[in-house]
């Protein structure tokens, strides 16, 4: 099936430069946003029954934007939904200090999960179909800008107690996706795919084996890496003997090494291509299992976190770059449905690892070992041009 797309020319280079620029803001608020409850959760002074309540809370109003916003963003277009979006996470970050009821903050936490959840598929639809030439090292800069926004949230809550206040901090960030908004408001943005489409026919895309492929793709890389930064640090601590404050390094290593790796597939995806760039991937995370596997202190334990890290950073971007050139014309619904498949993944991936910890910390490494072989394997397959619709 050939899919007809309404195109229409940006006014200038100046509209396409600002909305990219614009666009991987939003991607950055999305990292603030996944990784606040975490950061935020030892100046509540909560229960363990509501730091679980308020951790899982945002993830259930992500997955449930992610379902939504796809098929509308094909059919209405990003502008809209990107201003109301980012009026939820603003507006909830910015009340969150001033609510004494438990409730009160379980509402903003499901606004503003659901605000990011938009952001996410947003602004990775929106970047996908303005760099039709090359999606994949598009969809690689702006995961670094998630990488960004993911460090700063924690970054800031560290100066807590010193410089800044939890409410200070909230309000800073709720600040930084204000200015976000302006360009928005402003800028001029492509015409949406698929005008005047009734949403039952859209939603008939999610019946193609090929979406539940990339998504089952997705699932294992996301599983893999929710579960690594999870238990990184009980892993690094573990198998090497050393102080419980330690195990931060492992996740500074991760998390460092993830947006380092996003950077560098910008420029190496030119000479591998997306299929070479994925197995490059694939080699280096299997190459830092076994690093770890055979360490036998800290500093050999942290440099194979970084080589984990960069081998996962490029899967998840030059996957849905892969998944956007089968699907130009719908990739709203497309992503929307692939992203939330990729999302049940990473709640399930810590959970496995739970449950395999309990033989040995580095039993865990078996699953990141074994979903990068299935990614490797399913990406091959799904890249075949006899594939395209």
């Amino acid at each position: 099936m050939t899919t007809r797309i309404t195109t229409q020319p940006l006014r200038s280079n100046f509209d396409r430069a600002g909305l990219s620029f614009t666009i991987n803001g939003c991607m950055f608020v999305f990292g603030i946003v996944l990784f606040l409850v975490g950061s935020l959760l030892p100046a509540l002074h909560v229960s363990n029954a509501h730091a679980g309540s308020l951790g899982s809370i945002p993830l259930v109003g992500i997955l449930a934007a992610t379902v939504v916003a796809g098929p509308i963003l094909d059919i209405h277009g990003a502008r809209q939904m990107l201003i109301v979006a980012l009026i939820l996470v603003a507006g909830s970050l910015a009340l969150m200090p001033a609510l004494g009821i438990f409730w009160q903050l379980e509402i903003c936490c499901l606004a503003y999960g659901f605000g990011g959840g938009v952001l996410n598929t947003a602004a990775n639809v929106l970047i996908a179909d303005l760099n039709a030439e090359s999606r994949s090292r598009a969809l690689n800069l702006l995961g670094f800008f998630f990488s960004a926004g993911a460090v700063a949230a924690p970054l800031l809550m560290s100066l807590v107690g010193e410089a800044l206040s939890p409410a200070a901090v909230l309000r800073l960030l709720a600040a930084i996706t204000a200015v976000v908004v302006i360009p928005v408001l402003f800028l001029r943005f492509p015409p949406p795919p698929r005008a005047g489409v009734r949403i039952g026919n859209l939603l008939t895309l999610i019946h193609r084996p090929l979406v539940w492929l990339f998504g089952l793709i997705l699932f294992f890389e996301s599983g893999s890496e929710n579960c690594m930064f999870v238990w990184a640090g009980r892993i690094v601590i573990d198998a090497s003997h050393a102080p419980a404050a330690r195990g931060s390094l492992a996740l500074v290593a991760l998390g460092a090494a993830l947006g380092v790796g996003r950077l560098g597939a910008v420029l190496w995806l030119r000479w591998l291509g997306n299929l070479g760039t994925v197995w490059l991937s694939v080699c280096l995370l299997i190459a830092g299992i076994l690093i770890a596997v055979a360490a036998r202190g800290l500093p050999t334990m942290i440099l194979a976190m970084a080589v984990i890290g960069l081998g996962i950073s490029a899967i998840f971007p030059t996957v849905l770059g892969i998944a956007g050139e089968h699907f130009p014309g719908e990739t709203g619904t497309a992503f929307g449905a692939i992203i939330a498949l990729a999302l049940i993944g990473g709640a399930a991936g810590p959970k496995l690892g739970g449950l395999v910890i309990s033989r040995g910390p580095l039993q865990v490494l078996w699953i990141p070992a074994i979903s990068a072989a299935g990614v490797g394997i399913l990406t091959s397959v799904a890249a075949r041009p006899w594939h395209r619709t």
